[in-house]
């Protein structure tokens, strides 16, 4: 019987941190990595380097590094670049080789919002250090794992139509908070017939475009609301709903509670 990576339980040395890397400022580790992590871009671009190859991480984007690397970490092309970092380590008694997950440096291209929002997740119960709290960031930190094994096995197929519709997804979780933002527009962007893109975007995610931008929306507006005193109007422009009441109204159907209320409630 082989065993699954998901046999082993998290270590309690885990760290979980959020950090920028300024132009001019690399990183370099001063020695063999003792963990692995995986990390989420938040903004800007972060170059990655180990035994003189290059990968580029981009806003929106997972990468990995495994146990034992000695890298450079750099701002690429802007003048800094801020992450959600996790440190684990495996079970150490465990008979594991160094690298214990398949997954290159650049490990996920897809589902930005989802990633935000459980990595978010995990920073805030690490940092609140509230009973329970490492068991809550293992599960989470699975979660992703899970989420990455996933995307891991993808198809060929169905990654060459990720790769076709990559710079209309890129355009749209930066440009999210535009009220008039058009599928259209997104389809034109990669040369498609806005038909053509809505069936491979689809295919991709198994949700419409309009489906993704709304529930991309109201990820940034949840992460506003718990990690931030702005007012749900302001909320509600930054997040690219075109008032107060349509991001009410859409977010209680899908949260089943009203933002005031969310927030109240996870104050």
């Amino acid at each position: 019987m082989n065993t699954s990576i998901f046999d082993y339980h998290l270590s309690d040395r885990m760290v979980i941190f959020t950090d920028s890397i300024y132009k001019d400022s690399p990183y370099i580790s001063p020695s063999p990595r003792d963990h692995e992590s995986i990390f989420f871009v938040q903004s800007g671009m972060l170059l990655y380097e180990k035994n003189s190859v290059k990968e580029i991480i981009k806003e929106g984007q997972i990468g990995y590094i495994e146990r034992g690397s000695m890298d450079k970490s750099s701002a690429y092309l802007c003048n800094k670049v801020s992450y959600i970092a996790i440190n684990f380590c495996f079970d150490s008694g465990s008979a594991l080789s160094t690298k214990t997950l398949p997954f290159q440096t650049l490990c996920s291209q897809g589902s930005a919002y989802r990633y935000e929002k459980l990595f978010q997740e995990a920073l805030y119960h690490y940092l609140s250090k509230a009973p329970g709290y490492l068991t809550i960031c293992n599960g989470i930190i699975m979660q992703i794992i899970g989420f990455l094994y996933n995307e891991h096995k993808i198809d060929i197929a169905g990654f060459q139509k990720m790769q076709r519709i990559e710079k209309a997804i890129q355009y749209l979780t930066t440009h999210y908070n535009q009220t008039q933002l058009k599928i259209s527009d997104l389809a034109a962007m990669v040369n498609m017939s806005e038909k053509n893109f809505r069936r491979i975007f689809f295919d991709v995610y198994q949700k419409t475009p309009y489906a993704f931008l709304q529930e991309f929306r109201l990820n940034k507006a949840e992460i506003l609301l718990l990690h931030t005193s702005k007012t749900i109007s302001d909320i509600s422009l930054q997040c690219g709903f075109s008032d107060v009441y349509s991001f009410s109204h859409c977010f209680k159907r899908h949260m089943g509670i009203s933002p005031i209320q969310f927030r109240a409630e996870h104050a």
